[in-house]
């Protein structure tokens, strides 16, 4: 199974608890487990902090952090775990790259884990392919009213 997170920008830091007890039942769950998460906003640095401590207790869990552009010092990474960079990127303009890995993530999964509240933006359109793909939506915007 392949799960990708997708989020606003902006989403606020009490969704942590949900976050951490819905990646924990997706690994109970699967007995083969492969996260992907981005770079960008609120949602995805919460998401690459709650993989981390899964992957510290748990480390039969594959976990990515997919980039939109080809790091220049692999040093500089601030995340524990390992990244990959989507076959292609390179020859995709700048604007356009994050659209591309987003793509990549929605066209790798199985399920999508999501915090959702409005119907516009990136998080809301990548959300709405995955859905039309099949892929199985977890929107925990819907699980826990703010």
């Amino acid at each position: 199974m392949v799960v990708a997170f997708f989020g606003h920008k902006d989403t606020p830091s009490t969704v942590k608890p949900l976050l951490e007890q819905t990646v924990q039942r997706l690994i109970e769950e699967n007995e083969e487990i492969t996260f992907l998460v981005g770079t960008h906003g609120a949602f995805d640095l919460t998401v690459q902090n709650v993989l981390e401590q899964a992957y510290k207790k748990c480390p039969q869990i594959t976990c990515h952090i997919v980039l939109s552009y080809i790091p220049v010092d692999k040093n500089s990474e601030q995340c524990a775990l390992p990244t990959l960079v989507p076959e292609g990127i390179e020859n995709v303009p700048k604007r356009f790259a994050i659209s591309f890995s987003n793509n990549y993530m929605v066209n790798e999964c199985d399920t999508i884990v999501c915090y959702i509240t409005h119907d516009w933006g990136g998080a809301a359109q990548f959300v709405e392919k995955a859905m039309k793909k099949g892929s199985v939506i977890i929107n925990l915007a819907e699980i826990y009213k703010l």
